[in-house]
């Protein structure tokens, strides 16, 4: 006998959009290893979402559009366009962005700066985003084929989020110990270095607000705890001294329409606050 067929859930635009924000299947490793044309990779969103390719097309084309007018907003700040004009990249370097959800973020702070460099006319590097939605640091190291293929000349590292998300609802798991997310970090830093010979720039991962955090996901048994965060956020600096305190940074008082009401991914505006540290470090070093 066969089993019951589950029902397919019914969306809105809205949850659609969001769903797209942050999910590119493009990146997924097996489908990065085993290619498909670009319109597989809409039908099969459109399939996930219980909808039609046409729809899907509509709604990352508004993403894009979205953050076009972000950057073209920004760049009309003087210090904002002197500082993305400053930027060490050369013609011909590939940067490239790995990371979770955070940078994955089709409004995010990656695809703000890529969209920035191309607006302002500046070196013609390519800047190539790897970054995929729950990505721990281990799973980054499962992968590291992808990025070697990449053949980078600088990478934006921004991890720990989910090294830190816990499983559970009697008990409460982690992804990874602070142990395993530093021996990890240190991997990864190692193997960009020495392997790739490529100049990289750590991040660390934003601090979460514990009230919507806590409100967000009362109903599933997934938790993130600011504490483990900040904790990550230590390890990375402790790993990378030079490294980009955003976790310093965004946990400032006045910091909280920086955030979603999920407490964790940053809000659009939250996004520009990450690109403008990120700018302003890199413009420095």
């Amino acid at each position: 006998m066969n089993a019951p067929q589950p029902t397919a859930r019914a969306f809105t635009d809205n949850e659609r959009r969001h769903f797209l924000r942050y999910t590119d299947t493009g990146q997924w490793p097996l489908l990065r290893r085993f290619p498909i044309s670009a319109d597989l990779h809409t039908d099969l969103l459109a399939q996930m979402l219980a909808s039609t390719p046409e729809t899907v097309r509509a709604l990352v084309r508004s993403l894009h559009d979205e953050t076009r007018a972000t950057a073209v907003r920004m760049l009309s700040d003087d210090r904002y366009r002197e500082a993305v004009a400053d930027l060490p990249f050369r013609p011909g370097d590939r940067i490239v962005a790995v990371g979770d959800s955070i940078t994955a973020d089709r409004l995010g702070w990656f695809e703000l700066l890529a969209t920035s460099i191309g607006l302002a006319g500046g070196p013609t590097a390519g800047l190539i985003n790897l970054s995929i939605s729950g990505n721990t640091t281990a799973d980054v190291l499962e992968r590291f084929d992808l990025l070697e293929a990449a053949k980078p000349s600088r990478v934006l590292l921004m991890l720990g989020t989910n090294d830190a998300r816990a499983h559970g609802r009697a008990g409460s798991y982690r992804m990874a110990t602070a142990h395993e997310t530093e021996r990890n970090l240190r991997a990864l830093v190692d193997l960009v270095t020495r392997d790739l010979n490529a100049e990289i720039t750590v991040i660390t991962p934003p601090a979460v607000d514990q009230h919507r955090a806590d409100a967000f996901f009362s109903d599933v048994p997934l938790r993130w705890h600011a504490s483990d965060v900040a904790e990550v956020a230590d390890v990375v600096t402790k790993t990378a001294p030079g490294a980009v305190d955003l976790h310093r940074a965004m946990s400032a008082p006045g910091r909280g329409d920086l955030l979603e009401s999920d407490g964790v991914h940053p809000t659009p505006a939250g996004q520009e606050f990450i690109l403008s540290r990120i700018v302003e470090h890199l413009r420095a070093r």
